[in-house]
């Protein structure tokens, strides 16, 4: 049989180029980089088998039989083994193994294993029974290598196939989490592969499968086995990617492992005295020493001046030994280009999966340490972490999120009762929030979090256009809808261009602006006096109701009532509560009441539960009342029903 061997030498010529650019880049010693270069010696040996077995053929007379049956065994072999280790190349470089879960990985894996060692052993069974039996392949001592049973034959063509089928379906059922360049790349591997051994296995003498597996190393390797997308370019170590990366693995795997995070403290200080790159060329000589000191591949810079280092199943006197490393060398001073500098760090030690079951509670931990003021001490340990509270504050900050465009945030009214008409005249509008599961989120929970993340804004003005476009739905009067109250948050009244956006919204919908009670907490009149007062004077021209809101919880300071355009001040409930339990609080309420009712103000105490409370605010001269006496927030449509009831009983 001729053979044409020409693709196999391009082949290898190719393989040693592809060798010679990745001993050029920086090797990272992680489980991808390790199966490529793995990759790489078998898919060259691959070729030098191949070329060796054609050489022996075509120039020794006699074959030498066991030679030939040796260098076939290996060949088979290391094809074979191409497409296994490709198989969980591809599952590692597109990161599946982050997305699955510790079984599904061990299922996948047993399914790649068995077909491989039951191929291998065909393979060499071939040469040990071949005086009994023809599996994969023969060598006849005259014609040379012959093909075997076609059974077996068949096997060892279905296993390379099983590889690229099996890592194409896996890798496309997540690809909403691949590029779609990655993604294009595996078309590539699998038509490239599947084309070459089929040209291959009907032309036996065209050697140009190995032509085909070097060309497909060389695609992944320019194209997918790029290191400098996993390294931190200021500090030249692995970055965040890929400490995510790793920390999915070694968790799905089940390996246990200690993440040793550095802070540095006042890197925006050493910005701003020294510069920014001054900054990060001390970071780069902090990353080196790291490196010096600890398993190159196992370095991470997460952020500015923030580092993290894994430890793989360190017990308590290794952990001991880093965090004297690392205090030792902290304590010195570090010098560059002639500038002196005194690096403070702080060390957290994490400990998996034990204080940390996920990437997510990991990188919850690392977040949390480096933000709260709670743990600004050395060396934290994440045992000691409230967890339970920050990961509550995580999924509320994930819940105000998505709210508003997955629909989860609802407004409820709560009525309001006036005292001298003796029935509801109007409601308190209130934010409500669902979680995932339907269930609702107090707003004692999530209302500080929204305005410390900045969400409060967006919140604020959703009540306010519902409320608006509830009203414009409905026949006011036909309701007995005489106010609604609406709350401003802290961060609304900072804005210089709130009045224009309430005024904007109301024009829309063409709202009465009386009807509409807009109320401002005492911690806003006590930020931003300035900004605050052109708003408030600006609605108040536009003939909003303004009111102080939970008078006697904040700053309490009179001036607000004094030089504040307000209508009516509101009684935290909290206050009232206190008025019916003790007798200071009582004197201190009722006296209170009577101050704003002479400044010419309207009096609503909120919290009233019982009719005791509701006759004495009356009688002390609060003009309106609010409370679960009269009743819960409830929905509009509620709301409506009982403003109707409320209308026809009067």
């Amino acid at each position: 049989m001729t053979q044409i061997y020409q693709y196999a030498v391009a082949a290898l010529f190719i393989e040693a180029v592809v060798i010679f650019f990745y001993f050029q880049k920086k090797s990272l010693q992680t489980f991808q980089n390790i199966v490529f270069f793995i990759i790489l010696i078998v898919v060259t040996l691959n070729t030098i088998t191949e070329l060796g077995s054609v050489h022996l053929e075509a120039h020794s007379n006699p074959l030498p039989v066991d030679s030939l049956y040796l260098i076939n065994c290996l060949y088979f072999t290391f094809n074979t083994t191409f497409g296994f280790l490709f198989a969980i190349y591809n599952l590692s470089a597109f990161d599946i193994y982050g997305k699955l879960n510790k079984r599904s990985i061990n299922i996948i894996q047993i399914s790649m294993l068995l077909p491989y060692l039951f191929v291998v052993v065909c393979i060499w069974l071939s040469w040990g029974l071949a005086d009994q039996y023809t599996l994969i392949f023969s060598i006849d001592p005259v014609k040379g290598y012959q093909r075997g049973n076609m059974i077996f034959f068949m096997c060892l063509c279905a296993a390379k196939a099983f590889y690229i089928i099996l890592s194409f379906i896996i890798i496309v059922s997540y690809h909403r989490h691949i590029p779609k360049a990655k993604l294009q790349i595996i078309f590539f591997y699998a038509v490239t592969t599947s084309f070459m051994a089929l040209l291959q296995l009907f032309n036996p003498g065209l050697l140009i499968e190995s032509f085909g597996l070097s060309i497909v190393t060389l695609v992944y390797f320019f194209f997918i086995q790029k290191p400098e997308e996993m390294m931190d370019a200021s500090t030249d170590t692995l970055n965040h990617s890929a400490l995510q990366r790793m920390l999915r693995y070694n968790l799905t795997v089940g390996r246990k492992f200690t993440c040793v995070t550095m802070y540095i403290d006042d890197t925006m200080f050493i910005a701003n005295t020294f510069g920014i790159l001054q900054m990060n060329a001390f970071l780069t000589d902090v990353g080196t020493f790291l490196k010096q000191n600890f398993s190159y591949s196992n370095v991470f810079s997460r952020q500015q001046g923030c580092f993290c280092i894994l430890l793989k199943e360190a017990d308590e006197e290794e952990i001991n030994r880093c965090i004297t490393i690392l205090n030792s060398r902290f304590q010195r001073t570090w010098i560059r280009e002639n500038v002196e500098l005194k690096l403070y760090i702080r060390l957290c030690i994490i400990d998996c999966p034990k204080d940390a079951e996920s990437t997510e509670e990991i990188m919850d931990i690392i977040n949390m340490i480096s933000t709260d003021e709670r743990y600004r001490q050395s060396v934290v340990f994440a045992s000691e972490i409230d967890l339970k509270y920050r990961r509550r504050t995580i999924y509320i900050e994930h819940c105000l999120r998505n709210g508003l465009t997955e629909n989860r945030f609802d407004v409820f009214y709560q009525p309001i009762w006036s005292t001298a008409e003796k029935k509801l005249i109007g409601a308190e509008a209130l934010i409500r929030l669902k979680d995932e599961s339907g269930h609702f989120i107090s707003p004692e929970d999530f209302i500080p979090i929204a305005e410390k993340t900045g969400a409060i804004l967006r919140i604020g003005e959703y009540v306010f256009e519902s409320v608006c476009l509830a009203l414009s739905q409905i026949n006011i009067e036909e309701y007995g809808i005489k106010k609604i109250d609406i709350n401003l948050s802290v961060a609304q009244c900072m804005q210089e261009i709130l009045a224009e956006q309430i005024l904007k919204i109301q024009s829309i919908y063409q709202i009465p602006t009386s009807i509409i009670n807009l109320e401002i907490t005492e911690t806003a009149a006590a930020h931003t006096p300035e900004i605050l007062l052109k708003n408030m004077q600006d609605l108040s021209d536009a003939g909003f109701e303004l009111s102080l809101d939970d008078y006697g919880s904040g700053y309490s300071n009179m001036s607000y009532m004094l030089n504040l355009p307000f209508k009516m001040i509101k009684i935290d409930k909290y206050i009232v509560w206190a008025a019916f339990t003790d007798k200071r609080a009582e004197k201190a309420l009722a006296a209170t009441i009577k101050m704003i009712k002479s400044i010419g103000m309207t009096v609503l105490a909120e919290g009233v539960e019982t009719p005791e409370q509701a006759e004495w605010l009356t009688a002390s001269g609060c003009d309106y009342l609010q409370g679960f006496y009269y009743s819960r927030p409830i929905p509009k449509k509620d709301f409506l029903n009982i403003m109707l009831q409320n209308k026809e009983n009067n």
